[in-house]
């Protein structure tokens, strides 16, 4: 992949101003309380007890310690600077390696941004940014990004917002956690803003302007929030956000979230080829599939594969957000943050590995219960306390039983079957017997499950 040196932002503001570049601090290894994690989020939660975070987070220390020590030495072996790089390592078997064993936390937006392609964006679309923030947005759009900005990670001291009683800023200074600017909370108190809060307003509103088919959407803030909380600038969390929602995620987040319930349809039909006794839990009722003839329908269904049924189950309700926030809220920060390291690196096929690993994970846990709710509740608790971010990682990548064999080729192809299959039943519900139905065919270049090089240049889908 190509790539240029990146770009710079506009520091922060109470309103847009155009100022000279400045490189904003992401150190995120600052000594917080001790109630609090290296990010800023509260360690303990109904998940996971405090003990629990203590007695994971003592060994995991030691160990961001020693991998950003292997960092070190692999950027030097690049001949690539140590000192806050914004340049990586080119992709090989050993960077692959690297990024899946994680990214050290101070470095981990740079490395996004860079494996992303960002670079590539920014030298195309220099300026777009700040002339995006000039415009304005859409009166839905503004008033649902409002309403959702005091409820991202409300327990991150980093976006938490105070009221307007609370001590004023020095003058002059830029590092203070608060802004001048005060914003009316939904009770009509005013609160002073976080320059966090402020900064993904900015974003969130040049996304709508850029994006008028997505507009704004609920989990753009979490996206964006995360976002902001490691890259180095608002314009690199902005090109972030296409890149997941344009690139990766195509459809996700539009009015009619096709490409979700496309991306969760891919994945069912994934967890009934690998898992029939979890599929027969989950979703059997679709296909007649039991515990006793799972091996029957399953040679039906390789036979025929037109009589998949296009219906979700009802358990995808709550997995919705799996693709929406792309785990965030779902697994801890980070299980949550290896996960993105790896997804920004191979792309959207990250999600389903993963989402199969807590499915394998949980096996037993689902296989035990019967009631539908109580499988909700299994597989909506399942993932919270997965702490262990290096365990999670393992069993994904594992090569026995493991799924590092779900490839970008593999996903691509079933997103373009399930699409084929939603919009011919579409047709025949509308015209009933007048349908005309044509088979689908796709010619393949190689095995469905062959490993391949990923080709897309994201730079060139903005």
């Amino acid at each position: 992949m190509v790539v240029v040196e990146d770009g710079l932002r506009d520091d922060e503001d109470t309103e847009f101003r155009p100022r000279m570049p400045q490189r904003q601090q992401t150190d995120m290894t600052l000594t917080l309380d001790a109630d609090r994690d290296r990010y800023g989020f509260r360690k303990q939660n109904q998940y996971i007890t405090r003990d629990q975070y203590n007695a994971w987070n003592d060994g995991y220390t030691e160990y961001l310690a020693r991998r950003k020590k292997k960092w070190c030495a692999y950027l030097k072996e690049n001949g690539l600077m140590t000192d806050s790089p914004n340049r990586f390592p080119p992709r090989s078997a050993k960077t692959k390696r690297f990024i899946r064993k994680g990214i050290p936390p101070e470095w981990r937006g740079a490395a996004w941004f860079y494996y992303a392609g960002g670079p590539a964006i920014l030298a195309k679309h220099a300026g777009l940014y700040d002339e995006l923030l000039k415009r304005d947005v859409k009166d839905v759009d503004l008033e649902a990004i409002e309403r959702d900005l005091h409820r991202t990670f409300p327990d991150n001291f980093k976006f938490r917002s105070h009221s307007v009683s609370a001590p004023a800023e020095p003058a002059g200074s830029r590092n203070s956690q608060y802004t001048v600017k005060s914003a009316p909370s939904s009770d009509g108190t005013k609160r002073r803003e976080t320059p966090m809060i402020s900064s993904l307003r900015r974003v969130l509103q040049a996304f709508a302007i850029y994006n008028p088919r997505i507009g704004y959407c609920q989990s753009l803030n979490f996206l964006a929030g995360l976002l902001l909380l490691f890259v180095e600038t608002e314009e690199h969390a902005f090109w972030l956000l296409n890149i997941i929602t344009r690139v990766y995620l195509p459809g996700t987040h539009e009015v009619s979230l096709e490409g979700a319930n496309v991306d969760l349809g891919v994945l069912m039909s994934e967890l009934r080829e690998s898992m029939p006794a979890v599929w027969a839990k989950i979703g059997g009722e679709l296909d007649g599939t039991d515990t006793a003839s799972i091996r029957t329908n399953r040679i039906r269904r390789n036979r025929n594969k037109q009589l998949e049924p296009t219906r979700l189950p009802p358990i995808t309700l709550c997995m919705t957000a799996w693709f929406m926030s792309c785990f965030i809220g779902t697994l801890p920060i980070e299980s949550t943050l290896r996960v993105w390291d790896v997804f920004f690196y191979e792309g959207s096929k990250t999600l389903f590995r993963v989402a199969m690993t807590i499915f394998k994970l949980g096996e037993a846990e689902i296989k035990a219960v019967g009631d539908l709710m109580e499988i909700f509740q299994v597989v909506q608790t399942i993932p919270r306390r997965f702490i262990d971010a290096n365990a999670l990682m393992d069993a994904c990548f594992k090569r026995r039983n493991g799924f590092g064999h779900i490839s970008q080729e593999m996903v691509d192809q079933k997103r373009l079957e399930r699409r084929f299959l939603v919009k011919a039943e579409k047709e025949k519900m509308t015209l009933g017997d007048d349908a005309v139905i044509p088979n689908f065919n796709v010619k393949r270049r190689g095995p469905l499950w062959s490993r391949r090089k990923d080709h897309t240049f994201p730079a060139e889908m903005m």
